[in-house]
């Protein structure tokens, strides 16, 4: 999700025909930083690249220093530290109070560019995966730059709690050898029981957040394509059947939105069975408790996570901002963080 590869993979599929690509992944932060280990940046021979390692204020000055890896292959670890007003002598003056790490490496057309390839692989089919990146070695036979991407059965479950990266360090019998490693997610699938019109903006933000969307409803008139942005999938189906027409274990979080109590009770009864992990319902929090009794559901039940009134705090009351409060709810759900403030806790 915090990748950004929707963008990244559009960059790499436009510039197929180049010779190579230089990507930039920061393998190591200390301080406040924009971007985290794991964050990418793609740059073209022409300079031109996609993918942000900062608030953009350090993209132009990477992709200067990727013309000597296009020359020579050579992998390059680039360090930006603004912890002092040393950084007023490249001319940025940013002040971010932290430290950035990068490594540059050229990706040859002739290999496949790489590990993206697979990756751009992995994604179109939705699966998830595991890239190990190199980052330092003193072992001839493991390069600074080589990776591994694996994907299948031995890649963290969908649902596992998330994590963003983590370093590992192995001995080998010629030396040490420091990899960073890197999930590779599918996008958040967002499944929206009820079209009505207060789903438009809950559709269009999920879209904008490169979620894959899907809306169900019963009624002809609200379930059509027509009305949602082209990306959504928009499906006409009796609420007792959702979960014969769909694999409701393929979703991420679920908003139920049709205003109307048996459908609701129908559609919350199918997703707490499917154990979707997020489970959102508009409406009062009595409306909540009366449909959780009713179908037999105490709290959490079976390990999924019933939210009602869906949606962070943020004093929503029109459709728009409501939308907002829920994307921003599920997606601080599905990170593993509360929703609170940046100023009043602040995760690193």
């Amino acid at each position: 999700m915090h990748l950004g590869l929707p963008a990244l993979l559009d960059f790499y599929r436009a510039h197929r025909c180049d010779d190579a690509l230089v990507l930039g992944t920061v393998i190591a932060t200390e301080g406040s930083t924009y971007r985290k280990p794991g964050a990418m940046i793609l740059i073209a021979s022409d300079g031109s690249y996609c993918g942000l390692i900062s608030g953009g204020c350090l993209e132009a000055d990477l992709a200067a220093h990727a013309a000597s890896v296009f020359t020579d292959g050579v992998p390059r670890k680039i360090s930006y530290d603004l912890n002092h007003a040393d950084d007023f002598s490249w001319g940025l003056g940013l002040g971010c109070d932290g430290a950035i790490h990068l490594l540059l490496q050229r990706l040859d057309a002739e290999d496949g560019f790489g590990f993206l390839e697979k990756l751009d692989q992995i994604w179109r089919v939705k699966n998830r995966g595991l890239l190990s990146l190199v980052t330092s070695s003193d072992n001839p036979d493991h390069l600074v730059g080589s990776f591994t991407l694996r994907c299948g059965e031995d890649i963290p479950n969908a649902h596992a709690k998330p994590r963003r990266f983590w370093q590992d360090s192995i001995e080998t019998s010629n030396g040490e050898v420091k990899q960073l490693l890197i999930p590779i997610t599918p996008p958040t699938a967002l499944l929206i029981c009820g079209a009505g019109h207060d789903a438009l903006p809950v559709a269009r933000l999920a879209v904008e957040m490169d979620w894959d969307c899907t809306l169900v409803d019963h009624r002809s008139g609200f379930a059509r394509a027509d009305r949602f942005p082209e990306a959504c999938s928009v499906l006409e189906i009796p609420a007792s059947e959702l979960g014969s027409s769909l694999s409701l274990d393929q979703y991420d979080a679920t908003i139920i939105m049709s205003h109307h109590l048996d459908h609701d009770r129908n559609y919350l009864e199918q997703t707490i069975a499917a154990e979707i992990p997020y489970i959102g319902l508009l409406g009062p929090r009595a409306r909540r408790d009366r449909l959780i009794n009713e179908v037999g559901a105490q709290g959490d039940a079976k390990g999924t996570h019933i939210h009602g009134p869906a949606g962070l705090d943020i004093g929503a009351e029109m459709p728009k901002s409501i939308a907002l409060a829920i994307i921003a709810e599920i997606h601080a759900f599905l990170n593993g963080r509360s929703g609170t403030g940046l100023s009043i806790h602040n995760h690193q």
